[in-house]
């Protein structure tokens, strides 16, 4: 599954995104890393696309009180806003 994350951020983007690129979740356990792409909208803001995502694995990393993400998420992160990309054929065709 293809996920866009919507990232409401408390700090400011370049320390969270500092924190995302070190990857402290293991992410690319379960997603195709080479395709992750980062985006600020602005200070407290990013969009983050990721593809080929294996959800039980980031649900169960996502939910892991233990995990070292979970800290860091409660520090840097207010909320996310989690949508499905589905591909599409454009209009007409």
């Amino acid at each position: 599954m293809d996920l866009c994350i919507v990232v409401h951020i408390k700090s400011t983007y370049d320390s969270w995104k500092a924190i995302f690129d070190k990857d402290p979740g293991g992410r690319n356990s379960f997603v195709d890393e080479t395709r992750t792409r980062v985006g600020k909208v602005d200070d407290n803001m990013a969009m983050v696309q990721l593809f080929n995502v294996d959800m039980p694995k980031m649900a169960k990393m996502m939910n892991d009180p233990n995990s070292p993400v979970k800290a860091i998420m409660e520090e840097h992160v207010l909320k996310q806003e989690i949508y499905t990309i589905t591909e599409m054929a454009p209009p007409g065709s």
